[in-house]
């Protein structure tokens, strides 16, 4: 049975979603954010016998979707997709799986990996050239991140970038040459126990020096100093850069796009 949540709910979902804590970071941080009362935002627990058997969760135009055993069902997607318009649905590969062949019309499917810190162990030591953003640097960054094919398209705001360092949301770090930025990496969403790893990129001319890596590295320290594990999606190329430094693939995430 499909069930809208309300805050008396939030235990059993965060229960839920704890079992697997870093595939559900945006889930449990959207939940803590912005609970059940914002006009921005919705949340369903899939039922069996008053037992959570899955969770949806609406953030504007983006369902988030999450089952530990079961598969999502049908008529549950339905219902939600008719009641919001949904442009994005992401999830765990293998709970996306089934809804992907059923919504292959209308969505084209993509798939990265989830990757967590397993060991501090391969971490760079020589970060000291890892510089904290402050809000004097918001130009540079967004132009740098503007020059990145792959990933401009996450940061088309400069006050998004600009309020996110000034009000202590999140944290840009980043190496220059001079008075240019080359390398680059921040953090993205924050749950309890998990935050994610985002931003990563080096100037074409200044990769395979080792910038990347010590930018992560630092990321990585910054994160696990406030008692946090440190998560990143990456294409699956990326993979044995991550998995050079301790990181280790948990499995897939996949991302439904409306045609």
């Amino acid at each position: 049975m499909l069930k809208k949540c309300t805050a008396e709910d939030e235990t059993v979902l965060k229960e839920y979603l704890m079992k697997e804590k870093e595939y559900n970071t945006f889930l449990l941080a959207d939940i803590a954010a912005y609970g059940f009362d914002n006009p921005c935002q919705d949340v369903w627990m899939e039922t069996n016998d008053d037992v959570c058997e899955g969770i949806y969760l609406r953030f504007y135009t983006n369902l988030l979707v999450y089952s530990q055993n079961v598969g999502l069902k049908q008529t549950s997607v339905e219902i939600i997709l008719r009641k919001s318009p949904v442009s994005v649905i992401m999830g765990k590969s293998s709970t996306l799986k089934d809804l992907g062949k059923f919504l292959s019309k209308e969505y084209d499917c993509s798939e990265k990996q989830l990757f967590r810190l397993r060991t501090t162990k391969k971490l760079r030591n020589t970060v000291s050239d890892v510089l904290q953003a402050e809000e004097k640097d918001v130009d540079d960054i967004f132009h740098f991140l503007e020059s990145i094919p792959q990933i401009r398209a996450l940061y088309t705001s400069k006050e998004m970038i600009r309020d996110r360092i000034i009000n202590g949301d999140g944290v840009h770090l980043f190496m220059r040459d001079g008075k240019t930025i080359i390398s680059h990496g921040n953090s993205t969403t924050e749950a309890e126990q998990t935050v994610m790893i985002g931003g990563v990129a080096t100037k074409e001319m200044y990769r395979k020096k080792g910038y990347a890596s010590c930018v992560v590295s630092a990321l990585c320290n910054y994160i696990l100093s406030r008692g946090k594990a440190p998560c990143l999606f990456a294409e699956n190329g990326l993979a044995p850069f991550f998995e050079s430094l301790g990181f280790e693939s948990l499995g897939g995430w996949s991302t439904l796009e409306r045609k």
